[in-house]
């Protein structure tokens, strides 16, 4: 359900706004909602965790305003910040799985940063205003936990289950029975993840018990469900692979972000790639709002998404963009015949929508975030609103553009090498988990941790297998029938990490072996799919005889 989320995001505009509009000072009120976009992040995730994000967004929000406001003057200088910023950002919500809205609104912020100020805002007011908006979003945004303490575990769980139900009801025959498998699949992990993260797998109290249990329930009539033998995608014959495993640390997944390749550092090049270029040109037309341009093109491309979607999301940016200039125009006429208190209405109530319809509609919500942002970033500049529409529009179309460009110049011809680095990282994490399911040490922290790799490795080597069947199909035709065995052996090394009790004999030649084949992917080399089989079959014999 997205209304919670909605009715949070609209209260937590909703505060600073109504509270200094009562003041007299409705301007800094609108200043405050650049730190309230805060609000936006951690939807979902368990308390203890939600908590740590939530103040690490704010800081960072309030960061990139700062760092903004250092620019100021210095077109070229700003430019070049905001995509270093965009960089990093994009590197670390690839890394940490930050979810929407991901890296975006960072570098929306360092653009306002070095805007406003310009146009007559002091920075250090505009710094202030950030911190504050941020704070009231913490606390907004942590609200639910009061009333529901375990609501997003129960949630994720009843998400599961639903998918799960979705996709046995319809019969592994059915025509999108692989997206039905894919969707159950990603519930479930989603599941455990918050379970993890959310300590319920350790904790003693009775609920926690509850919802665990319940989540292995779902899984089994997941697993249970699938049919015996060969199929062609293997993510239709699932094995009991997924426990409470949890993520890996921050640390050790910024980490294994930084490995070459990756989607995240392709993701942030491309970033940086398309900002700069879309800064530039804006800049060269001579546009006030030369961050706009930036921020549209980031918009796009932050994500990473594969040129077709890329595609459709520009499309989407720019309908929803010329829809919302002409709402931005409504809205301003709107206040000139209401006032000050027809402002605050219809921000919280954009603020609210756009939350609610991101996930299920972008192009709609597109056309509330364009008067939303478009009031927050012009707050106290005195610009015209037709000039300010118009502007928007020229730098829109230039940062889509240069969107839709840069993935088919940045990374073109990545696509197999980065699938074999991928296959290559999850036999290599496969022989370790082998290592220590013989050593009779996957059960510790260690070995756990071990597993966790693993099944990480997995999960990104299915998201790049996606994305290059959109983008270079002829490419990876090579290398699909050794990535369906490898999962298959990711799969059963899982499945047996989770069940095994004790110590599994002959393991040094099946880790010996994934290690080898991992050797010759970075090399270029493509192993059979067959060896990897053969690693398998042996990786599935643990415990019959032991």
């Amino acid at each position: 359900m997205r209304w919670p989320v909605a009715a949070r995001a609209a209260v937590a505009l909703g505060i600073p706004l109504t509270v200094t509009t009562l003041l007299g000072h409705q301007t800094f009120g609108l200043l405050i909602g650049t730190g309230v976009f805060t609000v936006l992040y951690g939807a979902g995730r368990p308390l203890r965790t939600r908590l740590v994000l939530l103040l690490t967004v704010g800081l960072a929000m309030v960061a990139s305003v700062f760092v903004g406001t250092l620019t100021t003057g210095n077109p070229l200088v700003s430019i070049v910040v905001v995509a270093a910023i965009g960089m990093v950002a994009t590197q670390i919500s690839h890394a940490l799985r930050l979810g929407a809205p991901g890296a975006f609104f960072f570098v929306l912020l360092a653009g306002v940063g070095g805007y406003l100020p310009a146009h007559g805002v002091h920075p250090g007011t505009l710094v202030a205003a950030t911190a504050i908006g941020a704070a009231v979003a913490v606390v907004v945004a942590m609200s639910d936990l009061v009333v529901r303490p375990r609501g997003p575990q129960e949630d994720a769980v009843a998400a599961a289950r639903t998918a799960v139900d979705a996709f046995v009801k319809a019969g592994s025959a059915a025509p999108d029975a692989e997206l039905r498998s894919a969707t159950a699949t990603d519930a479930l992990h989603d599941a455990w993840t918050t379970l993890a993260d959310g300590g319920d797998p350790v904790s003693g109290d009775a609920r926690a018990r509850a919802l665990v249990a319940d989540l292995h329930r779902v899984q089994h009539t997941y697993s249970g469900f699938q049919l015996p033998g060969d199929v062609p995608d293997p993510e239709l014959h699932a094995e009991v692979t997924e426990g409470p495993l949890g993520q890996p640390s921050v640390q050790r997944m910024l980490r294994r972000s930084l490995r070459w390749p990756t989607s995240a550092l392709q993701a942030a090049v491309r970033v940086g790639a398309g900002v700069t270029i879309a800064g530039l040109i804006a800049w060269t037309a001579g546009t006030d709002h030369v961050y706009w341009a930036m921020a549209a093109a980031m918009l796009v491309l932050h994500n990473g998404l594969d040129r077709k979607n890329t595609m459709i999301r520009s499309v989407h940016r720019l309908v929803g963009t010329v829809l919302g200039l002409g709402l931005f125009l409504a809205v301003h006429a709107l206040v000139d015949l209401g006032g000050p208190w027809v402002l605050v209405i219809t921000l919280v109530v954009l603020q609210g929508a756009v939350e609610l319809l991101v996930v299920r509609n972008y192009a709609a919500a597109v056309l509330f975030i364009t008067p939303l942002a478009l009031t927050i970033g012009t707050a106290g500049t005195g610009a015209a609103v037709g000039d300010v529409a118009l502007e928007r529009l020229l730098d829109t179309a230039i940062g889509i553009t240069v969107a839709v460009a840069v993935p088919w110049l940045v990374f073109r011809r990545g696509t197999p090498g980065l699938v074999r680095a991928h296959l290559a990282r999850v036999l290599t994490s496969a022989a370790a988990a082998l290592d220590h399911l013989g050593a009779g040490t996957h059960r510790r922290p260690v070995g756990r941790a071990g597993l966790r790799d693993l099944a990480v490795d997995m999960q990104e080597l299915s998201g790049v297998v996606r994305r290059g069947l959109q983008d270079d199909p002829d490419g990876i035709a090579e290398l699909l029938e050794v990535r369906e065995a490898t999962a298959w052996l990711g799969f059963t090394v899982l499945a047996r990490g989770c069940t095994q009790i004790e110590p599994a004999s002959r393991m040094e030649g099946a880790a010996g072996a994934c290690r080898r084949m991992a050797a010759q992917l970075r090399q270029g080399v493509v192993p059979a799919a067959e060896e990897v089989r053969a690693v398998r079959a042996a990786a599935g014999a643990l415990g019959e005889d032991d």
